[in-house]
C-alpha cells in the first residue's frame, strides 16, 4: 500500500491509451498537459521489453505540490527487471535502481496482475519546471497501465528554511526572495573530527547507512515552511592509490564523479554520486564518506590477475563474453600514467574492460559500470581509481544531541494560527491551533 495517500487533496490518473497518448480522469490541474511515448514498437501500448522504455510527461503544474504517486504495474510470470527515475524539473524525487521485479525495490514478487508501486514526493513544482516519469526495461518484460497522481493546491507564498547544525550555533534563517525562488544552502564549519557534508530534509541519528542529502551552494525548493538538517561525517579523506595492495576500496570515475554501490544486475553495476578533487601533488581525494554498498575487496593476485567481490552481497564483479556477470572469472589490469586502473579481459576475439557510462547501448538514464570494447594499449589516464574503504558514520549531532530547547519551527502556512515543534532532547511538543502534544522518539 501507498502511504501517506490520505493527505492528498486532488488526484489525476493518466491511463496508457495507445503508444503516444494517454487518457486522463479525475481532476488535473487547469491547462495543465501529458505527453505519453515508449521506445518499443511492438506488444502492448505499456508494454516494455528489454532495452525500452515509456516516459509520461506532466507540463503546467507550475505551483502544485505532488503529495505522491501510484502506478499501475506488472511483469511476465517469472520474469521482468527494469529501473525508474522520477525528475521534477532536474531534481530526482524518486527511484527505483535496475532491479528485478521480484526485488522489495518493485513488488517483491513476480505477478501478471497490475499492482500498485508508489512513493511520497512532497515536492512543489516551481515555474517552468516538467516532470518526468521515466521507465526502462532491462529484462523482458515490465507493463504499465497507468499513472495516478496526488496533489495539492495552495496559495502562492515565498517560504521560510529554518536550519538544526547539531550545534549551539546555527545558520540564520532563510526566506525566498520570490515565490518558487528557493534559497541557496549556506556553508557550514566541521568540527574537529567530524566534518560538514550538506543538508537534510530528514534528521540523522547516528547511523551508518548513506543518507541523502543536498550540498551547501545547491538551490533548494520548499514546499512550505521548513527546516533542514546538518549532515556530519567521521569519515576521512583519502587518496587513491596505485601500489596494487589487496584490500577493501572503493570503485571511482574522476570523470563521471560517480562510485560503483552494488552487485551486477543484468549486466550492469549502480553507481552513486560522489565529491573528489586533486592534490597539489596531483593525487584524487575522495571527499565522500563510504557506505556499505560501496565496498569491494580488489584481490591482486601473483598471477598478474585481480578478483573484484562486492563486498555486502559476496557477488563477484567479473564477466562473461560481451558483458559484465558474477561469475568467478579473474581481470586482467594496467595501472595508467595518472595512477587509474584499467581493468579489462580477452573474450576471445577482441579486448573489453570495465567502463561507466550510459550503458552499452546509451539508453541508461543513469550512470553505469558495463563491460564495453577498448584498445587497451592505447589508455593513459580517466581509468577507475581505488580509494581505501573505511566504514562510515553520519549524524545530525556530532556531539550528542542536546537536552535543552534546540530550535522552534516557523509557523506552517497551512495553519492560520501556526504550526510550532519545541524540541526537548529526545521529546518534540507540537502546537497547532491551541492543541499541544507531546511526542517521545523510539
Amino acid at each position: 500500500m501507498l502511504l501517506g495517500l490520505i493527505f492528498s487533496i486532488l488526484s489525476v490518473t493518466y491511463s496508457v491509451a495507445s503508444s503516444s497518448s494517454v487518457s486522463v480522469s479525475g481532476e488535473a490541474p487547469i491547462n495543465s498537459t501529458a505527453d505519453y511515448s515508449r521506445s518499443g514498437t511492438t506488444g502492448q501500448y505499456g508494454q516494455m521489453t528489454a532495452g525500452n522504455s515509456t516516459t509520461l510527461l506532466l507540463s503546467g503544474w507550475e505551483g502544485y505540490t505532488i503529495d505522491s504517486v501510484a502506478l499501475s504495474i506488472h511483469s511476465n510470470t517469472s520474469k521482468g527487471s527494469g529501473k525508474l527515475v522520477m525528475y521534477v524539473g532536474e531534481r530526482l524525487v524518486w527511484e527505483i535502481a535496475n532491479a528485478k521485479f521480484s526485488n522489495k525495490a518493485w513488488n517483491g514478487s513476480y505477478t501478471t496482475n497490475w499492482v500498485n508501486i508508489g512513493s511520497r514526493i512532497s515536492k512543489r513544482v516551481g515555474n517552468n519546471e516538467v516532470v518526468k516519469i521515466h521507465i526502462q526495461a532491462t529484462e523482458n518484460s515490465l507493463y504499465i497501465e497507468d499513472y495516478t497522481v496526488f496533489y495539492s493546491k495552495s496559495e502562492p507564498k515565498a517560504y521560510r528554511v529554518n536550519f538544526i547544525s547539531g550545534l549551539k550555533e546555527v545558520p540564520n534563517e532563510m526566506k525566498e526572495e520570490a515565490v518558487g525562488a528557493g534559497v541557496v544552502l549556506p556553508i557550514w564549519p566541521d568540527t574537529a573530527k567530524w566534518r560538514f557534508l550538506g543538508w537534510s530534509e530528514e534528521e540523522v541519528l547516528d547511523e551508518d547507512a548513506y543518507p541523502i542529502y543536498m550540498k551547501a551552494g545547491e538551490r533548494y525548493y520548499p514546499n512550505s515552511n521548513c527546516r533542514l538538517w546538518a549532515v556530519y561525517s567521521d569519515g576521512d579523506e583519502s587518496l587513491n592509490v596505485s601500489d596494487c595492495q589487496s584490500g577493501e576500496y572503493m570503485i571511482a570515475s574522476n570523470v563521471w564523479n560517480v562510485a560503483l554501490a552494488g552487485e551486477v544486475v543484468n549486466e550492469e553495476v549502480a553507481t552513486i554520486p560522489i565529491q573528489l578533487d586533486t592534490t597539489t601533488e596531483g593525487d584524487y581525494r575522495l571527499l565522500t564518506g563510504a557506505h556499505d554498498k560501496m565496498m569491494y575487496y580488489v584481490d591482486f593476485r601473483i598471477d598478474n590477475t585481480v578478483t573484484i567481490q562486492h563486498v555486502y552481497s559476496k557477488s563477484a564483479i567479473s564477466h562473461e563474453g560481451a558483458s559484465l556477470s558474477d561469475n568467478d572469472l579473474h581481470w586482467l589490469y594496467r595501472v595508467l600514467d595518472d595512477g587509474s586502473y584499467c581493468f579489462y579481459y580477452d573474450d576471445g576475439t577482441r579486448q573489453r574492460m570495465l567502463c561507466l557510462g550510459y550503458g552499452k547501448d546509451g539508453s541508461s538514464e543513469q550512470i553505469v559500470a558495463y563491460a564495453i570494447r577498448a584498445n587497451v594499449e592505447q589508455m593513459k589516464k580517466h581509468g577507475l581509481l581505488l580509494f581505501p574503504a573505511s566504514k562510515t558514520n553520519f549524524t545530525t549531532w556530532p556531539f550528542g544531541k542536546f537536552d535543552a530547547v534546540e530550535n522552534v519551527l516557523c509557523p506552517n502556512d497551512q495553519s492560520p494560527q501556526g504550526h510550532y515543534v519545541i524540541h526537548f532532547g529526545q521529546a518534540e511538543l507540537h502546537i497547532q491551533n491551541g492543541k499541544k502534544e507531546l511526542f517521545i522518539k523510539r
